[in-house]
């Protein structure tokens, strides 16, 4: 669920994406997963759900511990940057900078959903100093 107010435009990066709705100080909780609002499935679940309902998560939910996530507010149009202005910690995005109102809100959707990520994303610059 999102902690601040933001709203859905078009976006430079791909579609639609999230935008601050009002000025977002550095380290301010943005986002957090709230039980009875957002969603979650385990595979199971996720495979016994209609077709139809499966493609539209497959565009709109992600993996995060095993498990696929729906975000039901417009969390779900935010969009990835390799330079995102949020980063997860402790179960919560939040605002690695400070995101003046009107300004695209970003993840790395490499910090929660590497699965998703591997076939059209850059390894993150951690990832490729481990294997190095």
């Amino acid at each position: 669920m999102l902690l601040v107010k933001t709203y859905v435009d078009r976006s430079p990066i791909h579609g639609l994406g999230v935008f601050a709705g009002e000025f977002i100080a550095k380290g301010t909780r943005i986002w957090r997963f709230v039980e009875g609002f957002d969603r979650c499935w385990t595979p199971r679940q996720f495979a016994r759900l209609p077709k139809a309902a499966r493609d539209f998560l497959k565009d709109y939910a992600y993996r995060v511990d095993g498990e696929i996530l729906f975000t039901v507010d417009n969390d779900h149009y935010i969009n990835h940057s390799e330079a995102a202005n949020t980063y997860l910690r402790g179960g919560y995005a939040i605002a690695r900078i400070n995101i003046a109102k009107g300004v695209e809100i970003t993840n790395d959707y490499r910090e929660f959903d590497p699965a998703l990520c591997a076939g059209f994303l850059k390894p993150s610059p951690k990832k490729k100093a481990r294997r190095g």
